[in-house]
C-alpha cells in the first residue's frame, strides 16, 4: 500500500505541475460545452423567428390567390415579396431574381387562374427544395379545395347550403387536436433539449482528452529515464499504471462534475437555457461515469506506451479524440451522419458512453438498458491495461 501511496503522490505532483494539461483538462471542455451550446441555441432560435421569402406574382387577382396570399401570410412560415421597387413583380422579373440567388423559390398565378407555377432557384439542395415545394403545394391544395367546396355552397338551395355547412363545422369541431408528445417513460419530468444532449458528448470529450496529459508524463518518464530508475527498485508496473489510473479517474469525475455544474447552473442561470435533468438513477450515472473514465484512461495508457515523444502522443491522442468525438455524435447528433459512419461510430468507446449518458438523462434508462455498453467501455479499459503492461513490462 505504501508503494502505491508514493506512486501515487508522485503522479499527483506531475499533474499538478503542468500548466497546460490542466487548462486542457478542465478549462477547455467548460469553454467548449458553453460556447458550442449558445451558438446552436442562438442558431435554432434564429431559425424558429425567420420567414422563407417568396415571390408571389399575381395575375389573376381571384378570390384564390387572396386566399392563397391570406393562408401563407398567416402561416408565420413565409414572408410574401409582392413588389420589387415599388412595382408588382413581373413573371421575367421574378425568374431573374431566382436565377441569380436573391430568392430561393417563387409562386406566380396565371391570369384567371389557368396555371399555378412554382419557380425554383436552381441551386438549391435537393431536400431544402423539396421541403419548400412541398410545403407550398400543401397551402395551394388546401386554398383549392376550400374555393371549390364553396364554389359548390354557391350552387345549392341556400338553406340546404347553411344545413351542410353548419354539419361539416361541427365535424371539424368534433375532430381531436393534434398535439406533439415525447416518447419518454409515463410520468417522466425529463424533456429533450439541447442541453440534455450537449452535456453526454462533451463530458465523453472532456475525459478522453486526458491523453495528453497522461501520455506525456508517461513519455517523460521513459525519456528522462525516471521510469528505469523506480525499475530498479522492487515496484511492480501493474503498481505503477494502477497509480495513473486512480489520480485520472478522480481527474475524470471532477470533469464529470464540472460538466454537470455548467448544465445544471451556469447556463440557466447566467444565459436563461433549461437546466439539465439528471432523472432519478443516480446508481446508473455513477457507474456509467466510472466506465467512461476507465476507457479514457485505458486509452491514454495505450498512447503513451506507443509513442515515443510527448508531441507525437499529444498530436496522434488529440486528433483520434475529435475525430471519435465527430463520428460518436459530440458535435452533430449521429443520426444525421451518413450510413457508413453511423455504423463506424459503432466500434467508438466515446459513441458507448454517450449512449450510456443519452439513455439515462433522455430516456431514463437503468443499469439493465446500459448494461451492453459498460462491458464494453470495462473491455476496452482491460484489454488497455493489458497492452499497456505488456509493452512496459519489456522495456529495459
Amino acid at each position: 500500500m505504501l508503494r502505491f501511496l508514493s506512486a501515487f503522490r508522485k503522479e499527483f505532483l506531475i499533474l499538478i505541475r503542468d500548466i497546460p494539461g490542466l487548462a486542457i483538462l478542465f478549462i477547455m471542455p467548460v469553454l467548449l460545452i458553453m460556447i458550442v451550446t449558445l451558438a446552436q441555441q442562438n442558431a435554432l432560435k434564429t431559425s424558429k423567428e425567420s420567414k422563407t421569402e417568396i415571390l408571389f406574382i399575381d395575375q389573376s387577382h381571384s378570390s384564390f390567390s387572396a386566399l392563397l396570399k391570406q393562408n401563407l401570410d398567416s402561416s408565420g412560415l413565409f414572408r410574401l415579396i409582392l413588389k420589387e421597387h415599388g412595382k408588382p413583380l413581373e413573371l421575367s422579373q421574378a425568374k431573374e431574381l431566382i436565377s441569380n440567388g436573391d430568392y430561393p423559390i417563387g409562386l406566380a398565378i396565371s391570369k384567371q387562374d389557368t396555371s399555378i407555377r412554382l419557380i425554383v432557384d436552381p441551386g438549391l439542395q435537393t431536400a431544402y427544395k423539396n421541403s419548400l415545394a412541398g410545403s407550398l403545394t400543401y397551402f395551394i391544395k388546401g386554398a383549392q379545395s376550400r374555393m371549390a367546396i364553396e364554389n359548390l355552397f354557391a350552387t345549392m338551395n341556400p338553406s340546404m347550403a347553411s344545413g351542410l355547412n353548419a354539419m361539416i363545422g361541427s365535424v371539424m369541431k368534433s375532430m381531436p387536436p393534434v398535439t406533439e408528445i415525447y416518447a419518454t417513460r409515463e410520468n417522466s419530468a425529463i424533456r429533450p433539449s439541447i442541453i440534455q444532449n450537449n452535456v453526454p458528448g462533451f463530458i465523453l470529450f472532456a475525459m478522453f482528452f486526458i491523453v495528453i496529459p497522461l501520455s506525456g508524463s508517461m513519455i517523460t518518464e521513459k525519456n528522462e529515464g525516471s521510469f528505469g530508475r523506480l525499475r530498479t527498485l522492487p515496484v511492480r508496473v501493474s503498481i505503477l499504471l494502477s497509480s495513473k489510473v486512480v489520480l485520472f479517474l478522480i481527474v475524470c469525475l471532477v470533469q464529470f462534475c464540472l460538466m454537470l455544474l455548467v448544465g445544471t447552473w451556469i447556463l440557466p442561470v447566467f444565459f436563461g437555457m433549461p437546466a439539465l435533468q439528471l432523472g432519478s438513477h443516480y446508481f446508473a450515472i455513477v457507474v456509467a461515469t466510472v466506465a467512461a473514465a476507465l476507457a479514457a484512461i485505458g486509452f491514454g495508457l495505450v498512447v503513451g506506451a506507443l509513442a515515443s515523444s510527448p508531441g507525437q502522443a499529444a498530436l496522434f491522442g488529440s486528433v483520434m479524440v475529435v475525430i471519435l468525438g465527430v463520428i460518436s455524435g459530440t458535435f452533430l447528433p449521429v443520426y444525421l451522419m451518413p450510413k457508413p459512419i453511423q455504423t463506424l461510430s459503432m466500434i467508438s468507446p466515446i459513441r458507448w458512453g454517450i449512449d450510456n449518458y443519452l439513455a439515462i438523462f433522455i430516456r431514463e434508462g437503468t443499469i439493465s438498458m446500459i448494461f451492453p455498453n459498460i462491458l464494453l467501455l470495462v473491455l476496452f479499459f482491460v484489454f488497455a491495461m493489458i497492452i499497456s503492461i505488456a509493452i512496459f513490462a519489456r522495456r529495459k
